[in-house]
């Protein structure tokens, strides 16, 4: 399709002058009639990759999405900005799923969003039967990937699409796939010569930092009381941990809500709506919440507990920041985490899963022990490239003196050699603290050269260090319910070419967020937010779907006087410019005018 027609119906339906990296690519594939597969970081546009097209194509677009809580939000969004809309769940009464048929059957739907078990309901599928489908647009795809982070054995029902509607075209997004999980996403969505685009994962308005707190609640409290104002998600890996820190965040005063998979649905349904409707600043929650929120102002979000995999740290991560405004992800961790980790782990029963979640489990842990840059960590993770330092993680910026420990890392280096490479850090750590414990008898350690070789040093300093050479490659941990060390190619650089080992010792912390578009007038920013969360609430809607953060500032920068000014103004789009554009270009004439 001609571009001016499409970035004429982008600015039109969503307020943008220009397509985001990758966007237009996909969205002219999926109007040529191409399976595809789009893998754009979250914040990077996926869904108007799939709501660009619904619009031009005929017939209806089915969108297949895992979280019933997240469909209100995204079919109140497209509403808002003028597109019919409509999602079909267990939250719907009879008659308003029944009006919702008529209006598909009289072509008054575009888009349809489902959960993929609503493919399991009989008088649906053959109500679809009836339907012209123009697409299917899976969201959240890695979710059909035995190897992906979030397996949803619902999602195999949706190739039985291809017999329910005939040859289909099926579009298919995520924000999180390595390659292994790509190659499964097309095969199990018997995708056709699919066109593939992979935009990158890089997020660079976030703020990376690791830390290992001795007490991670002072670490919390502190961490709000600089940043009260901001929305922000705090993970934690179970349910106990999560009604700790919502108690203890109550009692001290905090706007909190709680959320995780022992309360009732009317419970987490009100806690979820709380924090999108900005009526809580905070939200406690399970690592598992993961992709249940769509709100685009989230400002930190800390994970009390190092999750299980890289794939969900960054999925869920990934909801800071949506709008693309400076954003903080804090990962705090201890030798607690990998002990309820592992154990959740081994609940299953699929032994070769098992095997795997431990090794992607691992990849966790080395990246909490690197010395080196985590952005880079992460990208490489994924199969990209990125710079050795990336100027915005706590690595990267906090104030670092070099340690040299490569006298250290050659005695752990030669210990593991020295015990044939058939023991974990355990039975390392014992042998260099020269113990005499049971272990050691057992073992017969006090014959190994290396005994006692590091009998001065603390236990968590070898166990660090241990971890640090893991995470940069100079050590490889094998094996599953019970871990081994293992030396690489790069430790013969350790231990034989004079290669050094230099750790992080942190002089002083620093936490840094980017600044972005500093000269818009905060006053009036301020002043904005307040008018767009009066009027959310009077209309009952997020206040992120009338105007995001961004668009906020750059009315708090440009200060539009005439609809046509405020039309350029990123998200305002037709319908936004005569449902809110008076009231707005009204209100920023007032403050104005009381300055």
């Amino acid at each position: 399709m001609n571009e001016e027609i499409l970035l004429g119906k982008l600015k039109k339906y969503f307020g943008y002058d220009s397509f985001k990296k990758g966007q237009e690519d996909l969205v002219e594939k999926i109007l040529e009639g191409s399976d595809v597969l789009g893998v754009l970081p979250t914040g990077g546009g996926k869904s108007i990759c799939y709501q660009l097209p619904a619009l031009i194509k005929d017939g209806l677009s089915l969108v297949v999405s895992p979280l019933i809580s997240l469909m209100k939000d995204q079919v109140d969004s497209l509403r808002e900005n003028g597109i019919a809309a409509a999602f079909i769940n267990s939250s719907l009464d009879f008659d308003a799923y029944k009006n919702i048929l008529a209006d598909i059957k009289k072509g008054e739907i575009k888009i349809l969003y489902i959960s993929p078990e609503r493919l399991e309901n009989e008088f649906f599928r053959e109500f679809i039967r009836s339907v012209d489908i123009s697409f299917v647009a899976v969201d959240e795809a890695h979710c059909i990937s035995q190897w992906g982070h979030d397996f949803r054995p619902s999602y195999k029902l949706i190739p039985e699409l291809y017999d329910i509607v005939g040859d289909v075209q099926i579009t298919a997004f995520t924000a999180t796939a390595t390659e292994k999980v790509r190659e499964d996403i097309i095969n199990n969505l018997s995708l056709t010569n699919p066109f593939v685009k992979v935009t990158g994962f890089d997020r660079e308005n976030l703020y990376f930092k690791v830390a290992k707190p001795k007490d991670k609640l002072k670490f919390i409290k502190d961490y709000l009381n600089k940043h009260e104002k901001d929305s922000g998600i705090i993970y934690a890996s179970t349910r106990k941990r999560v009604d700790e820190l919502y108690k203890n965040l109550k009692k001290l005063g905090y706007r909190v809500s709680c959320y995780h998979a022992g309360l009732s649905e009317k419970d987490r349904k009100k806690a979820q709506e709380d924090f999108i409707y900005d009526r809580t600043k905070i939200i406690v929650a399970t690592n598992a919440f993961g992709m249940g929120i769509d709100k685009s102002d989230v400002r930190y979000v800390i994970h009390f507990n190092m999750p299980k995999d890289m794939e969900s740290y960054y999925q869920e991560a990934g909801r800071a920041g949506r709008d693309g405004e400076a954003s903080e992800c804090i990962l705090l961790y201890s030798g607690q985490d990998i002990i309820i980790n592992k154990h959740l782990i081994n609940l299953g029963n699929n032994f070769s899963h098992k095997i795997y979640q431990l090794e992607k489990l691992q990849t966790i842990i080395n990246y909490v022990n690197t010395s080196k840059c985590f952005r880079h960590y992460i990208l490489n993770y994924f199969g990209e490239e990125g710079k050795e330092e990336c100027g915005n993680c706590s690595n990267c910026l906090a104030e670092i003196k070099k340690v040299d420990a490569t006298i250290d890392a050659q005695k752990i280096l030669s210990c593991i050699y020295r015990l044939n490479q058939k023991y974990g850090v355990a039975t390392i750590v014992d042998c260099l603290k020269g113990s005499r414990n049971k272990n050691s008898r057992e073992k017969n350690l006090e014959k190994v050269s290396t005994f006692g070789l590091m009998k001065e040093k603390d236990t968590s300093y070898i166990k660090d260090l241990v971890g640090v050479l893991a995470a940069d490659g100079y050590i490889k941990v094998t094996g599953a319910t019970y871990p081994v060390l293992k030396l690489t190619e790069k430790s013969k650089q350790v231990l034989l070419d004079g290669e050094k080992i230099l750790i992080n010792k942190i002089e002083k912390e620093e936490t840094k967020i980017t600044k972005q578009e500093s000269d818009f007038d905060q006053g009036l920013f301020n002043y904005l937010k307040a008018v767009r969360l009066k009027m959310a609430r009077k209309r009952n809607i997020p206040p992120f779907i009338i105007f995001s953060d961004s668009s906020l500032k750059e009315m708090a920068k440009k200060k539009p006087k005439t609809e046509e000014e405020m039309l350029d103004i990123k998200g305002v789009g037709d319908k936004k410019l005569i449902q809110y554009g008076d009231m707005f270009l009204l209100k920023i004439k007032d403050y104005e005018n009381s300055k």
